[in-house]
């Protein structure tokens, strides 16, 4: 067990000068000799390591008799300038007191030479022990480096040279931190274009030319654990050594691809820190509490856009084969689109609260409930039993409940529960809504007597207050998402403007109007698309999508108000039978739904399409199922003739069948061949009640025909042995998908 200590390794080829630039001069011959100095007061006993700053010497304290590690920097290397800054660097450093962090006891100088005297080391290098470790023994010794590299980065201390061979365990297994003597004070400007360390374990930014930063930090300390958990540098590919340009290229080896035994939440921590951009990776702390949670089973819940680098080139490549298996007809484009939606979401580094469920504690689904039952007890109290509780009860409860969330969501917004933030944040929130109506009830607005309009009239509370609160409320909620970037606060920002628009309705007389007008007025919602279209064209598309469904939503049940009203009373065409017109205002407002998702499924935004897949699905049961209530109703009783409105009906059902046929074969869709299918039936079902011939001939005939006609059809594409070759489209890149 070799004994170790001082600011380099004794491997002469680890730490180097670097600078990125073809001029560079030759370090020269790093072993040149040198002679073993004399420092008053400490005795020289042995040489233990040299490199590129100089020679780390075994000694003795003479003061204190105690054996000490003495780094003598090369007299011929360097400017004065240079040295002095070592030194200085040295002396900042031996302010650090951690325990993993190797003491500096001092520094001295004599006639020709300059020391750094430190605590020497026991133990062995961890890239020496890391194979015979499991992998969370590995996680514990770098949790102990991240816990001392996290004091320094407090103290405004770099290190600059991260690595293995830096990190010492004891034989008490302790663990050692060499080479703080690199290291420099953020505040400190570093030499442009150069920087000490080791090149295989510095960040892109420095190998670019770049300042060292806590965040260059933690890159090496990302190749560090790469490194001891798999046995290979994460650059290193096919057995060749890493260079700058592969480090450049931002493409590391996954560690579960060698070492499959590694804990998935460990690999996501590995690949965090190896994050080619700076911001992207976690801070000491972010890792170090990590860590933590890996070495008692918990999950570790590092925002997604922190690991995302390391798929974002994969990805393309896997985008490009869903595309091949597209074309080559193995999937469908729901089925794409939906491979597609998950990749985008790793490329827009969406936060995982609360999609990732998965993951979910008992204890979170407790915090949720109760978060709920607060919100849903302050709307109770505040708005529905106001005038059963006392006023001053109607108001204070709800402000407490709010206050509550408000403080403990300032309390959480500082720590690692991710999940948890915006759960507090949400909760105030929503409860500001009927907070705000039981003050503003109490103290400013009162409803009108007996007044048709207001919809909570008889609680007390007018619509203006429900709008005012509304729109207050709102306007917290898009503050917090422009503030976190998390898209849970996009849905609550799309309820609250449904709210408030509806709220704006009441006020202008909605309970009032006629079915109509007021199928005019939930349409009118719709508008909230213009929100999502915004947020598309800042490429916020994850914070679109709530006010795209809440838009498309709005459109549904608009339409379906709109064609029950029934829409052809309304455009001057009623027939003068309400049921049916009632049908056919249905199938003319599922029409409107079909040529909605027509266009939008050629939109290029994957969102869109994904709205269209519900207009898809929406409109069969418009189209087939009013013009099948038109027909139903047509039906002839007792002695009626058959008229030209039923016999038009069933036209019009003939036709939206072989609509759904045709649209089915163009583009394969599954559910407009269930609406054919479904709508062939029943229209089989009505024509033995209009008589037109006798049930059992008409039976015989349909059985008779439908299988020639099948046996016709598949004979004939037996002899044609000719497949439909569809047209290839040049596929979005995902990024502007």
């Amino acid at each position: 067990m070799e004994p170790r200590g001082g600011l380099v390794s004794h491997r002469e080829d680890e730490t180097v000068e670097f600078t990125p630039s073809p001029s560079d001069k030759s370090q020269g011959d790093q072993k040149s000799n040198l002679q073993i100095p004399i420092f008053k007061g400490y005795k020289i006993e042995g040489e233990l390591g040299r490199g590129g700053l100089g020679v780390v010497y075994r000694g003795i304290d003479l003061t204190l008799n105690r054996p000490v590690a003495i780094k003598v920097l090369r007299a011929d290397e360097g400017t004065v300038d240079q040295r002095n800054q070592i030194l200085n660097e040295a002396r900042k450093a031996a302010a650090l007191d951690d325990r993993c962090i190797v003491t500096v006891y001092g520094v001295i100088e004599s006639e020709s030479h300059s020391a750094i005297v430190m605590e020497l080391i026991d133990g062995h290098e961890l890239q020496n022990v890391s194979a015979v470790l499991e992998p969370k023994q590995i996680a514990k010794i770098v949790s102990e480096v991240t816990r001392a590299l996290k004091a320094a980065h407090q103290a405004g201390i770099l290190h600059r040279d991260i690595k293995p061979q830096n990190v010492i365990v004891t034989p008490a297994h302790e663990v050692k931190i060499l080479d703080f003597g690199l290291s420099i004070h953020i505040s400190d400007k570093a030499e442009s274009g150069s920087f000490s360390g080791t090149v295989s374990y510095a960040s892109p930014e420095i190998l670019q030319g770049g300042p060292p930063t806590t965040q260059s930090d933690i890159y090496s300390l990302g190749v560090l654990m790469h490194e001891t958990l798999t046995g290979r540098h994460p650059f290193s590919k096919l057995g060749k050594p890493p260079t700058v340009s592969s480090i450049l290229a931002g493409d590391p080896t996954l560690p579960r691809e060698i070492k499959p035994l590694i804990p998935p939440d460990l690999e996501k921590v590995v690949l965090a820190c190896l994050s080619f951009k700076p911001t992207n990776r976690p801070s000491a702390d972010e890792v170090y509490q990590s860590l933590l949670q890996i070495l008692i089973d918990k999950p570790v819940e590092l925002k997604a856009g922190k690991v995302q680098d390391h798929v974002l080139n994969r990805i393309e490549e896997h985008v490009a084969t869903i595309e091949k298996w597209f074309d080559l007809g193995m999937i469908e484009g729901q089925s794409r689109d939906a491979l597609r939606s998950n990749y985008r979401k790793v490329l827009e580094g969406d936060d995982t609260w609360p999609t990732e469920t998965r993951k979910i504690q008992a204890g979170e689904i407790g915090l949720y409930l109760c978060v709920w039952l607060a919100v849903v007890t302050a709307a109770l109290s505040g708005i529905f039993y106001r005038k059963e509780v006392s006023e001053v009860f109607s108001w204070t409860l709800p402000l407490f409940i709010t206050t509550t969330l408000g403080l403990s969501s300032y309390l959480v917004q500082y720590t690692t529960q991710q999940r948890i933030r915006p759960l507090f944040a949400s909760g105030f929130i929503l409860s500001l809504v009927p907070t705000l109506i039981s003050i503003l009830s109490n103290f400013v607005w009162n409803p009108t007597v007996y007044s048709k309009i207001e919809l909570f009239g008889k609680h007390g509370i007018a619509n203006k207050t429900m709008f005012t609160a509304g729109i207050l409320s709102l306007i917290v909620s898009v503050i917090r998402l422009n503030q976190t970037g998390f898209s849970f606060y996009a849905w609550v920002s799309a309820t609250l403007l449904a709210f408030s628009h509806g709220s704006l309705l009441l006020m202008l007389g909605f309970l009032e109007w006629s079915a109509a007008a007021q199928s005019l007025g939930i349409l009118s919602m719709s508008i909230s698309w213009l929100s999502g279209l915004a947020f598309e064209s800042m490429n916020k598309p994850r914070f679109a999508r709530p006010f795209h469904w809440t838009g498309s939503l709005s459109l549904i049940i608009g339409l379906f108000l709109f064609g029950m009203s029934p829409a052809l009373k309304w455009l001057g065409l009623s027939t003068g039978i309400t049921l049916i017109d009632k049908g056919w205002s249905l199938a003319l407002c599922g029409m409107v739904l079909l040529l909605s998702s027509t266009i939008l499924s050629q939109d290029f935004r994957l969102e869109r399409r994904r709205i269209a897949l519900i207009h898809e699905w929406m409109n069969p049961f418009f189209i087939i199922g009013g013009l099948g209530m038109a027909a139903n109703h047509a039906i002839p009783r007792g002695d009626n003739d058959i008229s030209s409105i039923g016999i038009l009906s069933l036209l019009f059902l003939v036709a939206s069948i072989a609509i759904y046929v045709t649209l089915t074969s163009l583009n394969w869709r599954a559910r407009y061949m269930l609406a054919a299918l479904s709508g062939s039936a029943f229209f089989i079902q009505l024509i033995p009640e209009f008589h037109f011939y006798q049930t059992q001939t008409y039976l015989g005939g349909c059985a008779v025909i439908s299988l020639a006609i099948a046996i016709f059809s598949y004979i004939k594409m037996e002899l044609s042995g000719k497949q439909k070759v569809s047209k290839k489209t040049k596929a979005v890149r995902l990024r502007d998908d």
